[in-house]
């Protein structure tokens, strides 16, 4: 009895241990990669990892243990051991995988034998699975259930809180009236990228864009027309961009957008090609107004390391080529 009581408090000091180094972190990353971390550590287990479902998806977030043979996996929600514990919300504990139904569809190395999954679910739903294997048959313990049982339970409060940072965290980075990246965003990113850029010896180009005789439209169709216009001329840049660039709002009708390893000459490809596609767009919020529904931009082209290579003149020089393509009669890109 009182070796039951010694290990059963091992268990909890470990547990203990374990919640309280995710207690105050509020980014999902960290907290799987700091419970991967911990788990493999005291179950002594082959290999550890932890799955995260949201909606159809099913993504490798964390793990540790397994090197190259799970790369090799490609997680899907229809995987028969991720579709069981979808539909059941119940654990799986396998003593020995070579009599299990469940032997092609999980992430094991060629010496696994034990496999244990744990659902982790949030408001009853299971948005991940942490997932244990070890070497030998029959080596899981109703202890190691007991830990990861309340472990799970740990990690779908750490995960459900982390959800609702970034909520926060979205809504403190999107603009309100676009739904694109606000200003504040904007020079976070471009301070990041410009040290990427200088780390690494990458190009980056900036792109500082603004939509022509914009207040003329407010002054003569109203604050609602110009509100519609501006929503859509960033949805268009947002659905244009490539999955590296991102676009902000940077101020009335002015929009940035930051190019990753973009040179100055495939800036400016990229800038007439936007610019092009604005003025050939039809916009819905301009379709009963006399220009018969389009409008133009103005944009001036600044890159790294080409132009300037920090921040406040990597911005002033693409602001002075905004300016002398307005001041050019308009609709141009000036690098």
């Amino acid at each position: 009895m009182g070796g039951k009581q010694g290990v059963d408090l091992k268990i909890l000091k470990a547990i203990f241990n374990i919640t309280n180094s995710i207690g105050s972190e509020l980014e999902l990353d960290k907290i799987c990669d700091l419970m991967v971390e911990k788990i493999y550590q005291q179950v002594n287990c082959n290999g550890c990892a932890i799955i995260l479902i949201n909606g159809n998806k099913a993504m490798l977030q964390s793990e540790i243990g397994f090197g190259e043979s799970i790369e090799e996996v490609e997680f899907s929600t229809e995987m028969p051991l991720i579709k069981y514990i979808l539909s059941t919300k119940n654990k799986i504990f396998i003593g020995d995988i070579e009599k299990s139904n469940f032997k092609y569809s999980i992430p094991r190395g060629d010496l696994t034998t034990s496999m244990m999954c744990m659902p982790i679910i949030v408001k009853d739903e299971v948005r991940g699975i942490i997932y244990l294997d070890l070497k030998h048959i029959n080596t899981f313990s109703s202890k190691h259930e007991y830990f990861l049982n309340i472990l799970a339970h740990e990690i779908s409060v750490a995960i459900e809180r982390a959800m609702a940072y970034e909520r926060i965290k979205i809504l403190t980075t999107k603009d309100d009236l676009t739904g694109i990246y606000n200003r504040r965003k904007f020079d976070q990113d471009l301070n990041e990228e410009i040290n990427k850029a200088m780390r690494y010896a990458r190009n980056l180009s900036l792109l500082m864009v603004d939509i022509d005789y914009f207040k003329k439209i407010n002054d003569e169709h109203g604050h609602q027309v110009g509100d519609s216009t501006l929503r859509e001329v960033g949805m268009f840049f947002y659905k244009n961009m490539r999955n590296t660039d991102k676009v902000y709002r940077y101020g009335g009708e002015e929009f940035a957008i930051i190019c990753t390893e973009t040179d100055r000459e495939n800036a400016i490809i990229f800038a007439e090609r936007v610019r092009k596609g604005i003025s050939e767009k039809e916009f819905i919020s301009m379709e009963n107004i006399d220009s018969g529904g389009s409008i133009t931009i103005s944009v001036g082209v600044s890159s790294f390391p080409f132009n300037a290579t920090k921040f406040d003149p990597l911005i002033k020089y693409a602001d002075d080529a905004l300016y002398k393509a307005k001041s050019q009669g308009r609709n141009k890109v000036v690098a």
